[in-house]
C-alpha cells in the first residue's frame, strides 16, 4: 500500500533527528541561550517536530512558539502530538499569554502582529519562492533575530546499489530534481533541488549573516542488515514520489518503469536498498 503523507511526516523524525548537522545545531542551541525569552515562528511547521525538538532543549529562558502551516490537518495532529508536552516543558512567558499558537494560513496569507527572536524552517525552504520568503523572514524578525534552516535539498538524491541500467536509474533520478526545478508558487521559482547552495548565496543579500552550515544528509542505508527505525517506510515513501512523478511526466516507457519499482521494492523487502540525500542546515542571523 501506497504510504500516506502524514505517516511518512511522521516517520521521518528519528531519521531527522540523527541527519541534523551536529555543529549547526550546537551553535542554534547556544544562540537560544543568550536570548532572555524566546518567541519563534516554526514554518511549515507539519506535524510539530521542530517544535517537540524545542521543547525538548533544557532552556531556561521562557519560550513561546507559533506553528504556521497551510494544512490545518497537520496542525491538528500536531497539537493533538505535541501540546499536553510542550505546555508541560515550555516556561511560560507571562508577556505573550500562552507558550504555543497554531495558525493555519499560506505563507503569502500570513501577518505577524509581531517581530519574532527565532524563525526556523525544517524541510521546507525548498518548495517555496526563496528570495520571496528571505524578504519576509527579514521583515518578521527583530534586528539580531535568528533563522535556523534544517534539511534543505541541495540536488543529489542517490540509491545503492545501482540498478541494472544505470542510465534508465539516473534519468529518472534526474528528472525527479527537474520537476522540484521547474515548479512555480504563484509564478515564482521555487527553492528547488538546489535550494541549499542558493540559499548560502542569498542570504547575504536579504540581510543575513551565515553563522554556520553543515550537511544534514539523509542515509537510509541498512545498519548490520537491518534498517533502523522507521527508515523502511521513508524509503517506500520516497521510492514512490519518485517513480509517481516519473509516471505523471509520461517521459518514460511503462513497463521500464514499472520493472524499476519493482526491483528497487525487491530490494527493500530484503533490506538491501540503500538511499543517500544531500541537504544542508544554515543558521543566520538578521544584521540590520
Amino acid at each position: 500500500m501506497p504510504v500516506p503523507f502524514v505517516d511518512f511526516l511522521e516517520a521521518k523524525f528519528d531519521l531527522d533527528e540523527r541527519s541534523l548537522a551536529r555543529d549547526v545545531r550546537a551553535a542554534f542551541w547556544q544562540a537560544l541561550r543568550r536570548l532572555p525569552s524566546i518567541d519563534c515562528l516554526d514554518v511549515g511547521a507539519g506535524t510539530g517536530a521542530t517544535a517537540r525538538r524545542l521543547s525538548n532543549g533544557d532552556l531556561e529562558s521562557s519560550l513561546s512558539l507559533t506553528l504556521l502551516d497551510r494544512d490545518a490537518a497537520l496542525l491538528e495532529l500536531a497539537r493533538e502530538a505535541a501540546e499536553p508536552h510542550l505546555h508541560a516543558s515550555i516556561r511560560l512567558p507571562q508577556r505573550t499569554g500562552g507558550p504555543i499558537r497554531f495558525v493555519a494560513a499560506d505563507l503569502n496569507d500570513y501577518r505577524p502582529a509581531r517581530r519574532f527572536d527565532v524563525i526556523t524552517a525544517h524541510a521546507f525552504l525548498d518548495i517555496v519562492p526563496l528570495a520571496q520568503t528571505l524578504r519576509r523572514f527579514a521583515a518578521w524578525l527583530k534586528p539580531g533575530g535568528y533563522l535556523y534552516a534544517t534539511l534543505v535539498y541541495d540536488g543529489e538524491t542517490s540509491l545503492l546499489p545501482s540498478f541494472d541500467d544505470a542510465a534508465f536509474e539516473e534519468a529518472l533520478l534526474a528528472h525527479y530534481d527537474d520537476t522540484m526545478e521547474r515548479r512555480r508558487v504563484n509564478g515564482l521559482p521555487i527553492g528547488g533541488a538546489r535550494c541549499g547552495r542558493r540559499l548560502y548565496g542569498l542570504l547575504p543579500s536579504h540581510g543575513f549573516e551565515v553563522l554556520a552550515c553543515g550537511s544534514s544528509d539523509w542515509n537510509l542505508t541498512p545498519l548490520h542488515g537491518q534498517y533502523r527505525g522507521s527508515d523502511a517506510l521513508c524509503l517506500q515513501a520516497m521510492l514512490e514520489m519518485i517513480e509517481g512523478e516519473a509516471r505523471r511526466s509520461g517521459n518514460f516507457e511503462a513497463g521500464r518503469l514499472a520493472g524499476w519499482f519493482e526491483d528497487r521494492l525487491r530490494l527493500l523487502r530484503h533490506r538491501r536498498l540503500g538511499l543517500v540525500v544531500h541537504q544542508l542546515d544554515l543558521l543566520a542571523r538578521l544584521t540590520g
